[in-house]
């Protein structure tokens, strides 16, 4: 499905009511962390499947997937479908959800290794603290839904799972955290700045990431979840967000519904969301496309970014990967 030209924000509100797109954006983020409270946690890792992205679904994909699609089966608003796990669901609506079920599945799956597992008391407190909506796991994994009119993003919703922070959008409107609007934070340059980083894979991307390893006046994260760090440059925690890999060898990137939610915040912000060259992102709702993604606060800041992975030598990656071949 290819994306079109931008609608207008008068546009979308006069065919869907943007608090009612934020609620059932809500609704839907929180059936899924009910799900989840609810869950066998050691169950969660198990591979169940193939998804429509070709990658190995988990149980807590699974079953994260089933709670959002049982959701929007009975929303009073219809809107087709694109999910990690089964794919694109047409449906005759002009509006799209895009959803990743869980952003870092990894994360998700990090399970704790409880010491003496024949103490019945053990047992019995970790089933307490799922009974009190606490979920295991490293603590940076989402789920994420972005709602896209004829192709362009119009609203969005990531939900931190662990923590039940909840970032919406909705366009024309301010980024909202747990209901309260927030910002970007403004930055215009490197010096200073609050990068959250996509481990590099080459010599090349490593050094294109130089300015801000080496030396103390940038502040670098790497927590493994997309749509967390586009909302938290949308409301001014992080000021931006770089995959520094401009050419994959394992043909790596970010997917559609990894940045499907984030991209309406960065777009509400003021900020930027492209390729890493600086380009536009795909036009085209796909989840075969990869694309490395680089978010900015202010387009300064992201056109700071964008010349700092240009300085790379990327024919070297090219000839390593022919010399692999």
């Amino acid at each position: 499905m290819s994306i079109s030209k931008k609608p207008s924000p008068s546009a979308l509100a006069d065919r869907t009511n943007s608090r009612q797109l934020v609620q059932l954006m809500v609704e839907c983020s929180e059936r899924v962390h009910e799900t989840l409270v609810r869950a066998e946690f050691r169950q969660l890792a198990d591979i169940v499947g193939m998804g429509a992205d070709g990658e190995h679904t988990k149980g807590v994909d699974s079953l994260a997937e089933a709670a959002a699609l049982d959701y929007l089966d009975s929303a009073a608003i219809r809107m087709n479908i694109l999910s990690e796990e089964v794919g694109y669901i047409e449906r005759g609506s002009s509006l799209t959800a895009v959803i990743d079920p869980i952003d870092s599945t990894i994360n998700a799956t990090a399970l704790p290794i409880f010491n003496h597992p024949d103490r019945d008391d053990l047992t019995e407190r970790a089933a307490g603290l799922e009974v009190n909506q606490h979920l295991y796991g490293y603590p940076y994994f989402a789920f994420s839904i972005g709602i896209f009119e004829d192709g362009w993003p119009i609203a969005g919703c990531v939900r931190n799972l662990p923590t039940a922070e909840v970032f919406t959008v909705v366009a024309g409107e301010s980024v909202e955290l747990d209901g309260v609007p927030v910002t970007g934070s403004k930055r215009r340059e490197l010096a200073g700045s609050r990068i959250g980083l996509v481990r590099p894979e080459t010599r090349a991307a490593l050094h294109a990431l130089e300015p801000i390893l080496v030396g103390t006046s940038t502040r670098v994260r790497i927590a493994g979840c997309s749509a967390l760090d586009l909302a938290l440059v949308a409301s001014g925690i992080l000021d931006g967000v770089v995959n520094p890999n401009r050419i994959s060898p394992r043909g790596y990137g970010e997917k559609i519904v990894d940045y499907a939610g984030g991209w309406p915040m960065v777009l509400a912000c003021g900020g930027i969301l492209s390729h890493n060259d600086g380009s536009p992102l795909p036009d085209r709702l796909d989840l075969s496309d990869r694309t490395p993604i680089l978010a900015a606060a202010t387009p300064a800041l992201h056109a700071e970014l964008v010349a700092m992975i240009d300085r790379a030598d990327w024919d070297e990656v090219h000839r390593d990967i022919d010399r692999a071949v």
